[in-house]
């Protein structure tokens, strides 16, 4: 697919979002940094490490091997995610056109947030299947002597109760990891500031 050309919001909303994750190395001119693609397979593995091996991708300064790292991102890590980047895009990224990355980097964070999205609904629903057989089995009982339907009421009340337990677990673990990933920037900024007021 082709990226879109960004607004100005757009783009410092990507710079911000970039800075939240753990890189290798600094960020010193994003352009030439994210150019091989490590530092996207590095993006990639923070959010989703069990469709990426790391070790496929390594610094690269000639062209073909930095073609080489996008192709392998392309044909093993976002195909996964439902897209792929054209050659186009690869060329412009590899040639540090302004913008191309930016562009390149707002894509792969859409199809992030509907790959977590669609992994999140999928947990949600093996949590919402004993549900279902709770109320096909209440379907059943109904049938049964009036008295049963109290208990049974209580019985759905109570699964209802526990996985509405569940899904706020998953959410406050994925809110402790945004906060864990802040932290980690803090520490980053603070020892930035602290060897500047060191030189």
């Amino acid at each position: 697919m082709d990226a879109p050309p960004l607004s100005e919001d757009e783009l410092n909303e990507i710079y911000n979002w970039v800075d939240t994750v753990p890189l290798s190395r600094p960020k010193k001119h994003i352009g030439r940094d994210f150019a091989d693609g490590v530092l996207i397979a590095e993006i990639i593995q923070h959010y989703l490490p069990q469709i990426i091996d790391i070790h496929n991708y390594s610094m690269a300064h000639s062209v073909q091997q930095k073609q080489y790292n996008w192709n392998t991102l392309n044909a093993k890590v976002f195909r996964k995610m439902g897209f792929q980047i054209t050659q186009k895009d690869i060329d412009a990224v590899i040639q540090v056109i302004p913008e191309a990355i930016e562009r390149i980097l707002k894509v792969i964070q859409v199809k992030l947030d509907m790959f977590l999205d669609h992994q999140e609904q999928n947990q949600v629903q093996k949590y919402e299947k004993p549900n279902e057989i709770q109320k096909n089995q209440n379907q059943v009982n109904n049938q049964k002597p009036v008295h049963n339907n109290k208990q049974n009421d209580k019985d759905l009340i109570i699964q209802d109760q526990k996985e509405t337990i569940e899904i706020l677990e998953l959410k406050i673990q994925k809110l402790e990891q945004l906060v864990k990933l802040k932290d980690s920037k803090i520490q980053q900024l603070t020892q930035k500031i602290q060897q500047v007021g060191i030189k």
